[in-house]
């Protein structure tokens, strides 16, 4: 290699190793000024709390009734989406241990009666109404509702007695009814689903968020501000015309964080959500009712006729 072409390399890598500490040092600058203002955030509120620092912004009047007021909402929903989730939950209206149980024990009591039965055709010799075996349950198939647990527990206890019996009747249309009541209730529980639980979720982490980090920035900022002006007081004539700068810029950026904090907690208070969702918590909720209105009303005087009908039956036996 010639030596022109030697120097020309050096130079082209000389160049290309400047630029590169040039870019370093552009990102580094950022870097540096954000780990200072973090420092002097921190010292700042160290004396605040630690060394009864006395002399710290207050925040606008009107800026803390919208923090109150936002406070407020924020509790509220929360509390409320702690409820609502419920009807988020499978089989949320009861324990299903409770229902498995009591198929074991209508399931030993078929096994019992099917016994029974047995004994007496061998010593009387009469022939006795044979009844269906229940179904095993399986306990992986779990009923949604407890009107849905209600429908199967009945629809089996039906399927062990005699067609002609009141009771058997009774239960088969307890079933039936329970069934569409279940069917009611999981359809409540996807109206709240998604109609308030997403919603209020929605609020809590969208509004809501957006004006606690907004408030939170404000703290963050206002700290600087502080300590800014705390620097300026302490500055040396040399370097007091610098640190003016500085807290200037501070002020700036914390009337800035001041103004949009405002905007956002307002938007929260402003907003129909909160009370739009409570409407439709009311308007799932009467559905639901109304229909199960329906439902038992029709049901009950028909149990009712069949309780007259099956004491007749034991009247007439007796």
């Amino acid at each position: 290699m010639s030596g022109a072409s030697a120097w020309t390399v050096l130079d082209q890598t000389s160049r290309a190793v400047s630029s590169g500490l040039d870019t370093i040092r552009r990102a580094a600058v950022p870097a540096s000024e954000g780990v200072n203002r973090g420092f002097q955030q921190v010292t700042q509120l160290a004396r605040e709390r630690v060394g009864g620092e006395k002399d710290v912004t207050v925040l606008p009047e009107d800026y803390r009734q919208l923090e109150d007021k936002v406070d407020k909402i924020k509790l509220i929903t929360e509390k409320l989406l702690l409820v609502t989730r419920t009807y988020t939950l499978p089989h949320n209206d009861y324990a299903p241990p409770v229902v498995e149980s009591a198929t074991d024990i209508a399931n030993s009591i078929a096994a019992g009666a099917a016994t029974l039965f047995a004994s007496a055709q061998r010593v009387v010799g009469a022939v006795q109404p044979t009844a269906a075996p229940m179904a095993k349950t399986d306990s992986t198939q779990i009923p949604k509702s407890l009107a849905h647990a209600f429908s199967k527990i009945a629809l089996d206890g039906a399927n062990v007695l005699s067609d002609q019996d009141p009771f058997a009747a009774a239960l088969k249309k307890f079933a039936k009814t329970q069934e569409r009541l279940g069917d009611a209730k999981l359809k409540l529980d996807a109206d709240i689903t998604n109609r308030v639980y997403k919603e209020q979720s929605s609020t809590l982490n969208n509004l809501v968020g957006n004006a606690m980090r907004a408030r939170r920035n404000v703290h963050a900022v206002r700290l600087a501000y502080d300590a800014a002006r705390a620097k300026l007081k302490a500055s040396r004539p040399e370097v007091a015309e610098r640190a003016r700068v500085e807290m200037e810029k501070a002020e700036d950026e914390f009337v800035a964080a001041v103004d949009d904090a405002m905007g956002k907690m307002k938007t929260v208070i402003e907003s129909p959500e909160p009370l739009k969702n409570l409407a439709d918590l009311a308007a799932a909720q009467l559905a639901y009712f109304k229909t199960a209105d329906a439902l038992l009303s029709e049901l009950s005087p028909e149990i009712d006729e069949l309780q007259v009908t099956n004491e007749a039956l034991l009247r007439r036996g007796a």
